[in-house]
């Protein structure tokens, strides 16, 4: 009695197969992983931006005045700002001069910088101060 016997087993293509399928699915899940990490340190850089903007702004019009201008400098090595400080002339539609209004407005701008030449970020924060004119109360 030759009875052959059927040898349970997979063949070498399936074999192949089976290892292009994995490494195509291990690619993607690390090409995912990696995407998620640069989007973590991404948002953590962005985030640290606006707590150093939220202080430099908190500042502005409180410690420091409000006056027409331009400056720049350092949070610290990283980070990297600069102001840029406009009156805002506010017309008026109801008959009265421009000037009748107790308080001036100006345009508050500030820019933070970090990163390399290689890959420079920047975000930007823009809001409105108000101060009392001269004279007023």
């Amino acid at each position: 009695m030759n009875a052959r016997r059927q040898q349970g087993g997979f063949t070498l293509i399936e074999v192949l197969v089976a290892f292009v399928v994995f490494v195509m699915v291990f690619g993607a899940v690390l090409e995912a992983l990696g995407m998620a990490m640069r989007n973590t340190r991404r948002s953590a850089e962005v985030s640290e931006a606006a707590l150093w903007a939220q202080s430099k702004l908190d500042s502005v019009g409180n410690l420091e005045e409000l006056k027409d201008g331009t400056e720049s400098g350092e949070f610290n090595r990283r980070y990297r700002w600069q102001l840029d400080i406009r009156k805002v002339e506010v017309p008026r539609d109801d008959g009265l001069s421009p000037d009748s209004f107790p308080v001036e407005l100006y345009r508050v701008e500030l820019i933070v910088n970090w990163g390399d030449s290689r890959r420079p970020n920047e975000q930007r924060f823009v809001t409105l101060r108000s101060k009392l004119k001269e004279g007023q109360f």
